[in-house]
């Protein structure tokens, strides 16, 4: 057999002709679906070989009805923390010869918004991180038999799993981590009531106070920025100029407090006021910060995120929460 050659991609078209036989027993052949007689499937083996034929993975899952990629859904994808876990989850989903789709639900769009695109196609499953899903979105994906996976969030919507760092646990670690180093007057600056991240840390801060006899001195909610962390700790201090202990839901919030409270309001850290925040993204451990903070175990999550996605029950969702680690540095 000859071929021309040509810079334009191979086609099923290119090898039918070359092979001389129909396009559907390519397509069928590709798919791994329906019969194809030994001495058809020896002609299209050596047309592909020649021509240097590889299927698109999207072409697979569309004629399939299921691909080899996994969509990745983010709607905060500025934060630092996350394109290293993108990174990590894509080398571990790569080694399991398993390809990435990411979706970005930036704002004002949220996750329920890219369901569609995600639907069209047809993709193995779904790890959604850094927002919820509702629960017809849900039923979207269930109906469709796509497993979905919650990555750091929990939920109560049936049918999706989610696998989190027990982030109430970390809350707890912190009050005992401040007061235990001398703070006496602590406060909560959080990533927004509508994410489970910043209230479950919220929550376990405010219990293991309880455990100390102590109630935070004040509560701000705001967004997972360094920007609102530089701008709410001036207001906190200004109505509280007592405090000399805060918890930042996570590390962003930390750095720009403690920048604020270095360069505009001229506290020493940890002498004044001490610092602890939560993740321990890149930028905690650099020199200009050093900051104690709560680490997330997060190839473990990424292990249990995949378990979940390719041998969980969609009609039994699994939550898993995972202990983080307390990394004392220099901010407390």
């Amino acid at each position: 057999m000859t071929a021309s050659r040509s810079n334009l991609p191979v086609t099923q078209k290119d090898v039918a002709k070359l092979a001389q036989v129909s396009q559907a027993a390519v397509s069928r052949w590709t798919s791994g679906r329906g019969y194809v007689a030994a001495d058809v499937r020896e002609r299209i083996e050596k047309a592909v070989a020649e021509l240097g034929y590889a299927p698109h993975p999207l072409a697979q899952g569309l004629s399939s009805g299921q691909s080899d990629i996994v969509a990745i859904v983010m709607a905060n994808i500025t934060n630092p923390w996350y394109p290293v876990v993108l990174e990590r989850i894509t080398h571990a989903l790569q080694a399991l010869q398993l390809q990435v789709l990411l979706f970005n639900a930036a704002p004002p769009q949220s996750v329920d918004d890219v369901v569609p695109d995600v639907l069209r196609y047809r993709v193995r499953g779904a790890i959604i991180t850094t927002a919820a899903l509702s629960s017809t979105a849900a039923q979207q994906f269930a109906a469709r038999g796509i497993p979905v996976v919650l990555f750091n969030r929990t939920t109560r919507t049936g049918g999706v799993h989610s696998v989190s760092c027990d982030n109430a646990d970390g809350g707890r670690t912190a009050a005992d981590c401040l007061l235990k180093a001398g703070a006496r007057h602590v406060a909560f600056m959080g990533g927004g009531q509508d994410a489970s991240t910043s209230t479950d840390r919220l929550r376990g801060f405010v219990q293991q106070l309880h455990e100390w006899d102590r109630t935070p001195v004040a509560t701000l909610e705001g967004e997972f920025t360094y920007e609102w962390g530089f701008e709410a700790v001036q207001q906190l201090m200004a109505q509280h100029p007592e405090i000399d202990g805060i918890f930042c839901a996570d590390d962003e919030i930390a750095s720009g407090a403690m920048d604020a409270l270095r360069f505009r309001l001229g506290k020493r850290i940890p002498q004044d006021v001490r610092v602890l925040g939560f993740d321990d993204h890149p930028i905690a451990a650099k020199a200009a910060y050093q900051l104690t903070t709560i680490r997330q175990p997060v190839e473990g999550m990424i292990q249990q995120a995949i378990e979940l996605l390719l041998n969980g029950e969609i009609a039994q969702p699994s939550t898993q929460l995972l202990k983080g680690q307390l990394i004392m540095r220099g901010s407390v």
